[in-house]
Order: C-alpha cells, then sequence, then structure tokens
C-alpha cells in the first residue's frame, strides 16, 4: 500500500518513478506512473540479496533516491547505506537507534525509558511466566511480525495457556527470546508519522482511523490536529537520533494517547500529503542531504480512504458487506462521503476497472479464494524473525542484500 501511494504521489510531483519487487504479479495492475518494474530477491527471505541487488539497480540506471516503503530500512540501516554505496539516496537511522524500536519489546523499553505513555504491560521471557500473567483479556505479542502477524488476543486463560505452550513447541522463548505482553486500551486508533534529520523533526503528521481493515491498518482515514502526539514523537526521534521515516500507533483514550507500536519507516503517506504536510518530499529532503526546514502542519478533517483494502475487510464480514461496500462506493456514502482515493488515480487507471470488477466478483461467489489471491505475496516483503536474525548477524561473506519504490529526476 504504501509503495503504491509512494509512486502516485512522486509522479504527481513530476518524478520518474521505478519499483522493486520480487517477481510476481500484484494483486492490481501497476499504476501507469510506473516507469520500470526491476526483479528482486525477496526481501522476506533474502534480505541481504535484496540489498545488493537494489545497489545495482540504483547505481546502474542511475537512481537519484531510493524510497524503503518497508522493513528493508532494517538491512539498509544495518549495512549503513546512508554512507555507503546509497549514500545522498536513502534516509536510514544508525543501526543502534534501529535495534531500539524495530521490534515490538525493544519499542515498549525504548518508550518506557522516556515516559510515553502505554498500556499496562509486561515482557517475558520463558512459558512458564507467560503462564503466570494476569487474567485476560491481554494482548500477546511477538517481538517480530507485521501487519497484525504476531499479536495474539486472549479473552480466557485457557488461550493463554495454550499460546503459552504453542511459543514454547517454536522455540520463541530459545536463546533468550522474549514476548511482549500488554492489558488493552479502550479508545479511538491514531497514527503519528514523521520526517527526521539527525533527530530533528522535520515533518509530522497525525491521522485517526476512523475504519479499520481489521489488520492494525486504517481503510478511512482523517487528519487531526494533536500537538501532544506531535510532542510524543519528537521526543521518541530525537531520543533515539533519528534519521528518516518514523511511524507509531496508538489508541486515543479518555486520559489521551496510549502508544502500542512503533514503525521504522514511512507508512502510507497519502493523507499526510493531501492534508498539506509533504512526508514524501521531505524524506526525500532528508534522504539527499538537503538539511529541509520544519514543515508547516497540515490541515485537519481531511479525508480518506484506500477502497480495494476496505472491499477486502468486508469480504470478511460476508457477502452483504461486500455489496454494501460497493454500493457506497458507487453512491459516495459513508467513509467515501467527501473523502479521497488513496490508492487509485481514478483518472489514468481506467484500465484497472477489469481488476476491480474481478475482485467484486470474486468476493461475492467465491469470497475465501479471492482474498488468498488478492494477499498472495504479502509475506515475501515482511520481516521474519529469520530475516531479522539473518540482518542482525551481519552481511554474509561475498554477497550482501532488493523493496520497493525508486525515483529519477
Amino acid at each position: 500500500m504504501t509503495s503504491r501511494q509512494v509512486a502516485l504521489l512522486l509522479a504527481r510531483a513530476g518524478h520518474e518513478v521505478d519499483l522493486l519487487a520480487p517477481e510476481g504479479r500484484p494483486p492490481l495492475r501497476l499504476p501507469p506512473e510506473v516507469g520500470r518494474v526491476h526483479p528482486v530477491p525477496a526481501f522476506g527471505s533474502a534480505p541481504w540479496q535484496w540489498l545488493e541487488a537494489a545497489e545495482k539497480i540504483a547505481r546502474v540506471d542511475g537512481h537519484d533516491v531510493l524510497i524503503p516503503a518497508g522493513d528493508q530500512v532494517a538491512v539498509l540501516s544495518r549495512a549503513d547505506a546512508g554512507s555507503g554505496a546509497l549514500a545522498g539516496r536513502v534516509a536510514v537511522p544508525r543501526f543502534a537507534a534501529l535495534e531500539r524500536v524495530q521490534d515490538k519489546v525493544s519499542a515498549a523499553v525504548t518508550l518506557t525509558e522516556i515516559g510515553l505513555p502505554q498500556p499496562e504491560g509486561t515482557v517475558v521471557k520463558s512459558a512458564e511466566a507467560l503462564r503466570q500473567v494476569a487474567d485476560p483479556p491481554l494482548y500477546v505479542k511477538l517481538a517480530v511480525g507485521s501487519r497484525g502477524d504476531g499479536v495474539f488476543r486472549i479473552a480466557r486463560r485457557e488461550e493463554l495457556l495454550a499460546l503459552a505452550d504453542r511459543l514454547e513447541a517454536d522455540g520463541v522463548f530459545a536463546g533468550g527470546g522474549r514476548v511482549l505482553v500488554q492489558h488493552p486500551a479502550q479508545g479511538q486508533m491514531i497514527s503519528a508519522q514523521a520526517v527526521f534529520d539527525n533527530g530533528r523533526l522535520v515533518a509530522a503528521h497525525v491521522f485517526r482511523h476512523v475504519r479499520s481493515d481489521g489488520r492494525s491498518g486504517a481503510v478511512a482515514k482523517q487528519s487531526v490536529d494533536m500537538p501532544s502526539v506531535r510532542e510524543h514523537i519528537t521526543l521518541l526521534g530525537a531520543h533515539v537520533g533519528w534519521h528518516g521515516a518514523l511511524s507509531m500507533d496508538g489508541v486515543l483514550t479518555a486520559d489521551g494517547p496510549m502508544w502500542i507500536d512503533v514503525n521504522p519507516r514511512l507508512v502510507e503517506p497519502a493523507n499526510a500529503v493531501l492534508s498539506g504536510t509533504d512526508l514524501v518530499a521531505a524524506l526525500i529532503g532528508v534522504s539527499v542531504g538537503q538539511a529541509p526546514p520544519a514543515a508547516l502542519r497540515g490541515r485537519p478533517a481531511v479525508m480518506t480512504h484506500q477502497f480495494v483494502p476496505a472491499l477486502l475487510a468486508a469480504a470478511g464480514e460476508g457477502r452483504l458487506a461486500v455489496l454494501r461496500e460497493l454500493w457506497q462506493a458507487t453512491v459516495r456514502g459513508g467513509v467515501y462521503r467527501d473523502s479521497a482515493e488513496e490508492l487509485l488515480s481514478p483518472r489514468t487507471e481506467r484500465r484497472a476497472i477489469p481488476s476491480l470488477l474481478g475482485l467484486a466478483a470474486g468476493l461475492l461467489t467465491a469470497p475465501d479464494w479471492a482474498v488468498r489471491r488478492a494477499r498472495r505475496g504479502e509475506d515475501v516483503e515482511a520481516l521474519t524473525a529469520s530475516a531479522w536474525g539473518q540482518i542482525r548477524a551481519g552481511a554474509p561473506p561475498g554477497d550482501l542484500a532488493p523493496t520497493d519504490s525508486l525515483f529519477r529526476e
């Protein structure tokens, strides 16, 4: 989702955009704004080979900037790409800074250090300790996971005991492994996004999740002006000396925000750009060493949506929900009223209409199959525990490591 948004936004700003992607057809046609697709190894299984391919493509084809639109920032940071072969083309934090927020356990520890509010929780280091934690409801979070993978909502103690047995059998606690256990927080989901230049805030944006996709993402967003949230992400970025893009997810409770996740990367920047805070331009400026001035706050109450993820989320509720989603999108009702599309370019992507019709037909006739087909290949770019171990171990002898969006002036 982030790759597609970045490609659309860069093309509208006059840049030439190429894409790094593993082989395999995406669920929707690529937007016409993408010039070339460079095949690269799947990051999730071969992070160092991905990096090696990314460096070669950027060097040979003369691209000016590499924008990691996912967890690829981890291997870029480990390789110190900001001062290596990709120097002046990519903004990445120091690896010591990245390690403090990359996994859920480390991020929770770092937030505690600087006093940022989180749901009540604890870090456990063994299956037996997990069995002894407070009574549910609870969330149990593995250190590494993406888009909700590795996060378990526990409603009953029997579920907790079964999960402890499963994690022990899977070797999660072997070698000093830890998991984070947190109590639920009541309120609406919010996200904070920012770009930093060596700890200095360059741009920041906050939005609320008007509707969730059920997998930790938002299919409808509204920009909001929340100075306290801006202060929180500013404090985090300054504390670890962050360089590049940084995002946080939280729950807006009656007592203020409670932070539940940190993402060391750019996440779906369209709502920010459409509200007047151009995170992509800020990231480009930092990437090429321009030290851009701090951006002004964007406009609040800007509504945006993502039709395809909304349709996929509706499929989980049944065919009637899919029909309702199609109807609301057609008449511009519900979350589509006075809202801008983030993922599609309606005037230039008419060739995507057959794909959309095929997806809608599949969700109405064989929803489970259609959802699996649409989401196939998502895991090949996700940071797995194995990939994170490979990254932390350093580059293998001889070879190194591709991902998402590149642009050429």
